[in-house]
């Protein structure tokens, strides 16, 4: 058997263990065949560049499953090592794969907190998206509205209000246009948006903005609750609750809260916040009280 059917063969043998969940034996052959592809003669090697680049999408996702940050890495690596040798300017073949590697990359980054890590892979990454989006723009806005809020959060976390603002605007733009033709699936990340927006503009102490976003969101979970009262509910009511507690908010929203507390939540959650409600109208009352007397 030559190194070419051997490369081969270890390959099937990983699939098999994959296909079976035996991640262990999997990694183990990938390996092996990596291993021979890596003292091929370039002339074989370049056969097998597609094999190759499979073999590193299946290990990252192995790795990337069992939480082996390097290892993910490494696999990542390796294939833009290939995508380099392959991609041709004048081409878009293999472009999108690689779009998505990068997008795979820069999450990478962004789960583990390099956030200026992150950040460069998801510039590279929109380079190529924002090209293919010219071309077939359904087929990427998710993707793109994904990439645009987790730079939101990472230039939120940085104080890079300005650009914060804009890949917020951005990624609002795709998502509202996905919940446009599918609102179940779509609305609730409108409403996750809306609910950071608020928080970004609570720290530049931009509370009339702060309390239009968070009234947004609210306006989305309760229009999401009569569709799905068991995973939206939950959400609505802590909404309500925050509306109390960090927009300074009147209390007669938690009236609603405790209704939808009554009804549809589990009984220990139930107890815990009908708890917090209490104590807010209560927080609530001192202080008015404090106030009339000053």
């Amino acid at each position: 058997m030559n190194n070419e059917e051997l490369f081969k063969s270890y390959i099937n043998m990983a699939n098999l263990y994959r296909r079976e969940y035996n991640y262990s034996k999997a990694e183990l052959f990938y390996n092996k065949a990596l291993e021979i592809y890596k003292i091929l003669p370039e002339e074989e090697s370049s056969k097998l560049q597609i094999r190759a680049l499979n073999i590193y999408e299946h290990l990252s996702v192995i790795y990337n499953s069992e939480n082996r940050f390097q290892k993910t890495k490494d696999a990542y690596m390796e294939s833009l090592t290939i995508y380099k040798l392959i991609i041709s300017n004048d081409s878009d073949r293999y472009k999108d794969e690689l779009a998505i590697l990068l997008f795979d990359l820069g999450s990478l980054y962004f789960k583990h907190n390099r956030q200026n890590r992150a950040v460069e892979i998801y510039i590279l990454a929109l380079e190529i998206l924002l090209h293919l989006y010219q071309k077939e723009p359904n087929r990427y806005r998710d993707t793109l509205a994904i990439v645009f809020h987790n730079l939101a959060k990472i230039y939120t976390s940085q104080l890079d209000y300005p650009n914060a603002l804009s890949a917020y605007r951005e990624s609002l733009k795709y998502y509202i246009s996905l919940a446009d033709e599918n609102p179940a699936k779509y609305s609730p990340y409108v409403a996750t948006i809306f609910k950071d927006l608020a928080s970004f503009y609570k720290m530049q102490k931009k509370m009339g903005y702060a309390q239009y976003f968070h009234l947004k969101s609210v306006e989305i979970y309760n229009d999401l609750s009569h569709y799905n009262e068991s995973v939206y509910s939950l959400k609505l009511v802590l909404s309500l609750i925050d509306g109390v507690t960090l927009y300074n908010q009147h209390t007669l929203s938690l009236y609603q809260a405790e209704a939808i507390l009554r009804n549809n939540i589990g009984e220990r959650k139930r107890g815990e916040l009908l708890e917090k409600i209490y104590y807010l109208r209560q927080r609530k009352l001192s202080q008015t009280k404090r106030s009339d007397l000053i």
